[in-house]
């Protein structure tokens, strides 16, 4: 959905729920704390100013990267807000509203609204060329390398393997967006890092992960995760990435490692599987995927083996869906990715 299409949607969302004289004007627009809008919310003995983040498809995960707000109330307008996420922002005294009819607004010891569990009548499934396992690969190449990106359709297609007409597509639609800036040939510029990031995270979710899952195990005995990468890392020569919680750990020091994650080459799974004593599980905490180009490796070493770069695992971290990831995400792109936001 357009972000002028949800802001409007959301508009009338607080505008139906209110109950006279209350009113909702918009007063200002993007302002240096990070909201995308600021309104007045006005009427009898209310005057309150409400700074308003607008986010297409948000998830609870993200809720520790709202940016605060030091003298207003903050307020999250979005195309639908689930029961889930609606709880949890009325916990943290989060205001929103929603495209569906849902919203939460309260000024203790009053509550102006509160109504959840409307849902959509049609799902809102995202369309265009990102929303794709190759449209994603391609959203990593530019993440990894912004915000200013120098390489031809050759170049991107040779790091990622996705032809040229598909490229094309998308950086035409990026630049249709608003979300990149081309400004010669093999010369673009990402001007809207969060935009292009939130499709990443989505697109990488729910197109490219299932594609690049080859399995998950248990491995015999008490394995220890660090002596499972060194091992894989001997059998593979060095041709294995990191991903998920060990990445996490390794770039932030911040997030205790439960599962393991590590990318192979795809014909190289059943000798990793066979040096590690690995056994399928479907619940097991060892994954294994498919280590699709060189682009996966970062500049991070742990354990013997490299970590993934940063864009990729905070994709990984947003799309597990646990909170203590999400606030590792948090903090992963304030100190790698700081340029997104």
């Amino acid at each position: 959905m357009h972000e002028e299409q949800l802001r409007e949607l959301c508009e009338q969302t607080v505008r139906r729920l209110l109950q006279r004289p209350m009113r909702f004007e918009r007063v200002a627009e993007a302002n240096r704390h990070g909201a995308d809008a600021v309104y007045r919310l006005f009427g009898g003995n209310i005057d309150e100013r409400v700074e308003v983040e607008i986010r297409n498809r948000f998830r609870r995960a993200e809720i520790p990267q709202l940016a605060p707000s030091p003298h207003n109330h903050r307020m999250l307008f979005t195309d639908y807000a689930t029961p889930g996420l609606a709880e949890e922002l009325q916990q943290r005294d989060i205001w929103f509203a929603d495209a569906q009819g849902n919203a939460f607004v309260s000024l203790p010891p009053k509550l102006l609204m509160n109504v959840s569990g409307r849902r959509p009548a049609n799902a809102d499934v995202p369309k265009g060329q990102h929303f794709s396992a190759t449209g994603a690969k391609v959203l990593h190449y530019l993440l990894k390398h912004g915000p200013r990106v120098r390489a031809t359709y050759r170049d991107i297609r040779a790091g990622v393997g996705v032809s040229i007409d598909k490229i094309g597509k998308l950086i035409r639609e990026l630049e249709n967006a608003r979300a990149l800036r081309v400004h010669g040939r093999g010369d673009y510029e990402i001007i809207d890092g969060n935009r292009l990031l939130r499709l990443w995270v989505d697109a990488f979710d729910q197109k490219l992960l299932p594609e690049l899952l080859l399995g998950r195990f248990v491995a015999a005995g008490e394995p220890v995760f660090d002596v499972l990468i060194r091992n894989a890392a001997d059998e593979l020569k060095g041709n294995v990435v990191l991903g998920g919680e060990v990445a996490a750990d390794a770039l932030t020091s911040y997030l205790r490692a439960g599962s393991l994650r590590l990318y192979v080459p795809g014909e190289a799974v059943a000798d990793v599987r066979r040096r590690l004593r690995l056994a399928p599980s479907a619940r097991g905490a060892i994954e294994l995927c498919d280590l699709y180009s060189p682009e996966l490796f970062g500049n991070v070493d742990a354990h013997g083996a490299k970590v993934a770069d940063p864009a990729f695992v905070y994709a990984e971290l947003m799309a597990s869906g646990d909170d203590r990831q999400a606030e590792t995400a948090a903090r992963l792109r304030q100190e790698y990715l700081a340029w997104t936001m």
